[in-house]
């Protein structure tokens, strides 16, 4: 599955597309200003189920990502794995860092990777009305670089994880899951 990252140029809303449906150009509304965008894909081999959401300006509200398209399947646990290793995420806000003595992470991960920082990310888990988990990643304001599959997350951006999606910390890369 391909994911773009676009800007809409009439309004600047961030959107991130994902195209399941192998379309070589695809139209979307931007769910700000309306405007119809067109986004053009390399074909892909196999369709697969995809999910459109807006990436919010930054603000304190997590909750402030407008979803257009939802799985019907309902998850009910999260985690990240590194290593071999299960991270179980808990509902409510999550601090990701680095394993150390004066680490204040909720989760602390055993790396021994210096650019990983004690408190690199938070994420925040919560449950929408049909069940399902809402995951949402931003960055802890520190000054080592985190990424969502490949993609660099600055300063106040907030982004939806899916399952499978590889969050980079420092030289540290996770896989997100759900459960």
């Amino acid at each position: 599955m391909q994911t773009k990252r676009i800007q809409c140029p009439q309004c600047g809303i961030v959107l991130d597309v994902k195209n399941s449906k192998n379309e070589s150009v695809k139209l979307i509304t931007c769910p700000s200003c309306h405007t119809t965008l067109q986004i053009k894909f390399e074909p892909q081999k196999e369709p697969l189920e995809a999910h459109t959401y807006c990436a919010p300006k930054a603000s304190n509200d997590i909750c402030g990502l407008t979803e257009l398209a939802t799985s019907n399947k309902a998850q009910n646990s999260a985690c990240l794995i590194y290593e071999g290793y299960s991270y179980h995420l808990e509902m409510g806000d999550n601090v990701i860092g680095r394993k150390g003595n004066s680490s204040k992470a909720s989760i602390q991960i055993a790396t021994m990777d210096r650019y990983m920082s004690r408190q690199h990310c938070r994420i925040n888990v919560s449950s929408l009305p049909d069940k399902s988990l809402k995951v949402v990643l931003c960055d802890y304001q520190n000054k080592n670089m985190t990424s969502v599959n490949d993609q660099t997350i600055g300063q106040g951006d907030k982004i939806r994880l899916m399952d499978g999606d590889k969050i980079t910390m420092g030289k540290t890369t996770l896989t997100f899951k759900l459960l």
